[in-house]
């Protein structure tokens, strides 16, 4: 198995993988467009970030979404990881491993300041995984808003 960038030709199976991650979340599908959309602009503007994927011979076993943002208190850029998933079949297997210890490099590789990303809180086996990864938990309380729910109050 080898984890690198995704590439035009992974895209099927891709946004099959993004499917899987959200079936877990349990979160409603976007649009295919959307996604499309959203990969489309990571091909052309790869400083916006990555999409790396596990490839063993072919077949995508997992992803990471790679994202570039600032940080203020570090007066630099960072990489956020929004995603890692891999599919269920191939867990427990060192995928989701392969894919850490892969953002990692690309983040030093890049020059990113440090690699920072959340997972939801009752998400027990991740937590666990990101322990043994050698991550530490953050000092900050995660909070999210929808723009659009904000102008409708």
């Amino acid at each position: 198995m080898v984890v690198r960038p995704a590439e035009r030709e992974d895209r099927p199976q891709l946004v099959e993988l993004i499917k899987g991650y959200f079936a877990f979340y349990q979160t409603p599908f976007p649009a295919d467009s959307k996604v499309e959309a959203l990969l489309d602009l990571l091909d052309q503007d790869p400083d916006r970030g990555v999409q790396l994927v596990a490839d063993a011979g072919g077949r995508l076993q997992g992803f990471a979404s790679l994202y570039a943002c600032l940080d203020t208190l570090v007066a630099d850029r960072i990489l956020v990881m929004n995603d890692l998933f891999v599919d269920p079949s191939f867990r427990n297997a060192g995928v989701g491993a392969a894919l850490f210890e892969a953002s990692l490099a690309y983040a030093t590789a890049h020059g990113y300041a440090r690699l920072d990303w959340v997972t939801a809180s009752d998400n027990h086996d991740a937590q666990r995984f990101y322990d043994r990864q050698g991550g530490r938990r953050g000092p900050w309380v995660s909070y999210s808003a929808s723009p659009k729910v904000r102008t409708q109050r």
